[in-house]
């Protein structure tokens, strides 16, 4: 593709133009393109990704006047425009129609989940994971939630300015955007009864 790429931004029509390449994962990151390499992810990262998902969209489930969505697994979302930032979270919770239409119709979801979680892996890097919480909150994201299967807790950021850590044994409330929404942190990493 002959552009003129080397001095403006690439646009989200141009990035979902690219093929895909295999064991290659791409982001677009205020326009410009970003490649990594794909790492496996291990038991615990893959397990956590499921329990979270599994216990919002039950949440979501139980709520009769909310409408929404939640998905999992390097979700493409689009938080911004001029220049354009698309990433891959784990796990999102949308709430609207439009977001439950956009699911099923478009390719990524354009605009700020109301939670974005990541879950860490053996291969995430301090800076990376504090750049994209910085990231998320400054696109609008409501709430990041950082979950760590190795010490099993999760670090819910509302500003950047610092988060809120909850061990296994504390219970996570939703608060005001996820209303109605509890869960022990330990059902969180565990299929136990606990």
């Amino acid at each position: 593709m002959a552009t003129d790429l080397a001095t403006r931004p690439m646009t989200t029509a141009e990035f979902l133009e690219l093929a895909d390449e295999e064991g290659v994962t791409r982001e677009l990151i205020d326009g410009v393109l970003v490649e990594r390499e794909v790492t496996t992810r291990n038991p615990k990262h893959t397990k956590a990704t499921t329990r979270i998902s599994k216990f919002l969209d039950n949440w979501l489930d139980e709520q009769t006047e909310i409408v929404g969505t939640v998905n999992s697994g390097e979700v493409r979302c689009r938080l911004g425009t001029d220049p354009d930032l698309i990433v891959g979270v784990d796990v999102v919770y949308y709430e609207g129609e439009e977001y439950e239409r956009q699911g099923e119709e478009q390719s990524f979801f354009d605009g700020p989940p109301v939670v974005a979680v990541e879950v860490l892996s053996p291969s995430d890097k301090h800076e990376e994971i504090v750049e994209k919480i910085r990231r998320y909150l400054s696109a609008g994201v409501k709430q990041v939630w950082i979950a760590d299967p190795d010490f099993r807790n999760v670090t819910v950021y509302r500003t950047a300015e610092g988060g809120t850590l909850f061990n296994a044994g504390d219970e996570l409330a939703g608060d005001s955007e996820l209303t109605r929404f509890r869960v022990r942190v330990e059902k969180l990493f565990s299929s136990g009864r606990s």
